[in-house]
């Protein structure tokens, strides 16, 4: 969204007092009467698009500079765009926004507080409960869980091991 309803418009047409006052309130509200009421997803780009066809035939449309000509405008527009969508498609999936730097560092940072708390306390803490339970009561079966949960913290933070390697190799 680079310019304004405002800054689109008067590249058509020359705006009032009465028009400035509307595309004012328009500004807020023109994602809900042209794209969001179509449902669906949109590209940045169709999003773009349409402010800027929309703000042409706005000015196509006007006829006179008071806030009644306006809004009749408006809803003409607005018709028009539920007819075709101005030859634009939506898509079938919402568009991914490229991760910003303090989101790869969190997500990062993440990771490995997670396996230091797995660790640390999750896994220690059921070897420890399955260690006493089987002391105290002697059988192959819980000497057999013990070795299937030290066998998963091994598995655990081998795993981990191997996808940082992993990524590491990508950079």
């Amino acid at each position: 969204m680079s310019t304004t309803l405002i800054e689109e418009f008067k590249k058509h047409h020359d705006i009032s007092p009465d028009g400035t006052a509307f595309l004012t309130e328009l500004e807020t509200s023109i994602g809900k009467d042209l794209w969001l009421s179509a449902g669906g997803h949109w590209a940045e780009i169709s999003i773009a698009k349409f402010r800027r066809v929309a703000m042409e035939k706005l000015a196509a449309e006007l006829r006179g500079n008071s806030v009644d000509s306006y809004k009749s405008a408006w809803t003409e527009v607005v018709r028009d765009f539920h007819d075709s969508f101005w030859g634009e498609h939506r898509l079938a999936k919402k568009e991914k926004k490229p991760r910003t730097e303090e989101q790869i560092i969190f997500w990062e940072l993440f990771s490995y507080i997670w396996i230091l708390l797995q660790a640390l306390f999750i896994v220690k803490t059921l070897i420890f409960y399955l260690g006493l339970k089987s002391a105290q009561e002697g059988t192959t079966d819980g000497k057999i869980s013990v070795a299937l949960a030290i066998l998963f913290s091994f598995v655990s933070l081998g795993w981990f091991a191997y996808r940082k390697s992993k990524n590491s190799k990508k950079d």
